[in-house]
């Protein structure tokens, strides 16, 4: 498996579960949540500039994110 790829995947799955665990989801509740609003597309879309900025933060916008496109935490 090419590493960018690997990283991507550790990315998202710490950032899911951060997620998870700030809004007291299941980390499958939170994947789902994250997926129906477009979360998921946004980290995996734009890795390159978020694994580089404060993962509280992308917690934060991911949550601000899925807010925009209808979700409700």
């Amino acid at each position: 498996m090419p590493e960018i790829t690997y990283n991507k995947i550790g990315f998202v799955a710490m950032i899911v579960s951060m997620f998870a665990k700030k809004h007291r989801y299941t980390e499958p509740v939170a994947y789902q949540y994250l997926s129906q609003y477009g979360g998921d597309r946004l980290l995996v879309d734009h890795y390159g500039y978020l694994h580089t900025q404060d993962y509280d933060q992308v917690v934060d916008e991911l949550g601000d994110y899925c807010r925009r496109k209808g979700g409700t935490l």
